[in-house]
């Protein structure tokens, strides 16, 4: 993977054997070339803000980040961080507010998190499917509860950013979209500032432009569409616009076989598939060079993004 060879300063890194078959999306995003090279996530944190995440997965559970300065069940907000028991993460939904992280209900949106979070970090144990940056750790943060495809009682999604930011997160996975709003823009800023990478989906809709969060790219993180096998831009992503300040990337986003809740795994399409491949990414950019800044990081990415 050149961008990671970059990161470091090093010759590009050989290529490998692909794997083929339903490992299809780690030989785009030549993932295997860098964990050879030793990176594969390590020491990063990525926030998956979502539908929630299926913690016990035995493909997940060993890479769920935990608050080690929260005791877990005391009803005591240990680390004064304004959060009772956040001991993987939050549940932001409106009338929830609290620490269930898991997936909530049996509405089959509700396994979104899931399989965005395995497509970052699911283990490298030789069944299921491999996360692109196996052994980073992933701090689930839940919008609330989802019922075809909408948060029915979505959260704060600002708040949920500065939340991970304020965590430790280095990367924060959006696949969703939202309303534009002061509040949206200043956190996303606020990431900025502390040099956490926003990786944000371009939307579905098959428009020539991005809606939020992704549209903020042209300031901060990344706005990210979708490709197939071929490597060709999905029917449903939205493209990159006009433009030239946005930074815009695609990923493998059609058919990406990854965890579900319940210690399953399945197929799912969407430019919220091709997301994680590009937060998975970010990770082992970070795990080989921690002190890669935000803008850094942009820069490397769309200098020497294919496809």
């Amino acid at each position: 993977m050149n961008l990671v060879a970059r990161s470091i300063d090093a010759p590009r890194f050989a290529s490998l054997a692909d794997f083929g078959g339903n490992n299809w999306n780690l030989d785009a995003v030549q993932a295997p070339d860098v964990w050879a090279r030793g990176f594969t996530g390590q020491g990063v944190t990525v926030a998956v803000i979502d539908s929630g995440v299926d913690i016990t997965h035995p493909d997940l559970r060993d890479n769920i980040w935990i608050n080690l300065d929260e005791i877990a069940g005391d009803g005591v907000d240990n680390d004064v961080n304004g959060y009772i028991d956040d001991i993987n993460g939050w549940n932001f939904g409106i009338g929830q507010n609290n620490a269930n992280v898991s997936p909530g209900t049996n509405n089959s949106g509700q396994e979104h998190g899931t399989h965005v979070a395995g497509t970052i970090a699911a283990r490298n144990n030789g069944s299921g499917n491999t996360g692109v940056a196996p052994d980073a750790k992933i701090m689930a943060l839940r919008l609330g509860d989802v019922a075809d495809g909408w948060f029915v009682n979505g959260g704060s999604l600002p708040e949920a950013i500065r939340y991970a930011v304020d965590n430790g997160a280095r990367v924060i996975n959006l696949s969703l979209g939202s309303a534009d709003s002061p509040q949206l823009q200043s956190a996303l800023a606020y990431a900025a500032s502390r040099n956490v990478v926003t990786v944000s989906a371009s939307g579905n809709e098959g428009l020539l432009s991005p809606g939020a969060p992704a549209r903020y790219a042209t300031q901060y993180g990344l706005s990210v569409g979708a490709v197939n096998r071929e490597r060709s831009v999905a029917r449903f992503s939205n493209r990159a616009g006009g433009s030239p300040r946005l930074r815009h990337v695609v990923a493998p986003g059609v058919q990406i076989y990854s965890t579900l809740p319940g210690n399953s795994y399945g197929f799912l399409s969407g430019t919220s598939m091709a997301t994680p491949h590009v937060a998975g990414t970010v990770a082992l950019m970070l795990s080989a060079n921690p002190t890669l800044t935000h803008n850094q990081v942009r820069q490397i990415l769309t200098d020497t993004a294919v496809g």
